[in-house]
């Protein structure tokens, strides 16, 4: 753990961002890694949490199974700690199959909401500046108790007509928890992902999305580009891979990064032209 987050003091609390849409395939987890690795490289201390029972998070940055390691299921089930460290200023707290069936089981609970939260306010958590929470692709009790939790949400999503369908759902989510077990939650922003469509298209698509979103929507959008899935293959951010020093997909995760701690109201870094 970096030296100036082990000064934090017991008493401070990590911002805690959700990473959130119900619809799948909008590119959430690619973002959620990509912007934590990239924040961790500003020497912000970031924990990554996998709340999505597929555990491709966990598999992206990890070389062996989710499960063999605790994680997020052991922490809720059994209050046992087991966080993973990527680098000096990045660990995860892995997710696995073993949510599904905890999902299942929290229905009904008096506190199905708040296990999350209460987790995040003890010792091993609040050590990091901030927190990244990787959702699954659904309205459920993970996700609930993700947005109780949380201090910020942020929406990807696809540049496709049918982008705003399920956005509605989601938002009116956002709107309960605020007035029932989190009125602090705040909409950070939209990033558009994955875009790959003619210029006029996505311009025209961008437009209907700021429509709804005003200022909420980044000013970079990030591309489909396999890029990506390389830096997935070999468990790093694009960031750290010194093949794609000059790709246009780590100037776009940079320029993503910058403009989340400008919103999130810390130093803004500079990025090469």
């Amino acid at each position: 753990m970096p030296e100036h987050s082990q000064e934090r003091g017991q008493s401070m609390k990590p911002t805690v961002t959700i990473f959130s849409n119900q619809k799948g395939g909008v590119g959430k987890t690619t973002l959620c890694r990509e912007l934590g690795v990239y924040v961790a490289s500003q020497g912000l201390s970031v924990l990554l949490v996998d709340a999505d029972p597929q555990g491709n998070l966990s598999r992206s940055l990890l070389t062996e199974p989710p499960e063999s390691i605790g994680g997020l299921f052991d922490a809720l089930e059994a209050s046992i700690i087991s966080i993973k460290e990527i680098s000096e200023y990045l660990s995860i707290l892995a997710g696995d199959f073993r949510l599904s069936a905890l999902e299942k089981s929290l229905v009904g609970e008096i506190d199905a909401f708040g296990r999350l939260r209460e987790l995040f306010d003890t010792p091993p958590f609040r050590k990091y500046d901030h927190i990244f929470v990787d959702t699954p692709p659904s309205l459920g009790v993970l996700t609930g108790n993700a947005l109780a939790a949380g201090d910020h949400i942020l929406i990807p999503m696809r540049p496709a007509l049918y982008s705003m369908q399920g956005t509605n759902d989601l938002m009116k989510t956002i709107a309960k928890v605020k007035k029932t077990i989190n009125p602090h939650l705040n909409l950070l922003g939209v990033v558009i992902n994955g875009f790959d469509s003619v210029p006029v298209i996505v311009r025209e698509i961008r437009e209907e999305i700021s429509e709804s979103f005003g200022d909420k929507v980044f000013e970079t959008m990030l591309s489909l580009t396999i890029k990506l899935e390389e830096a997935i293959a070999e468990k790093k951010g694009v960031i750290h891979m010194k093949k794609l020093d000059k790709s246009r997909a780590r100037e776009e995760v940079q320029r993503i990064g910058a403009e989340l701690l400008a919103r999130l109201g810390g130093v803004i870094p500079e990025v090469s032209q």
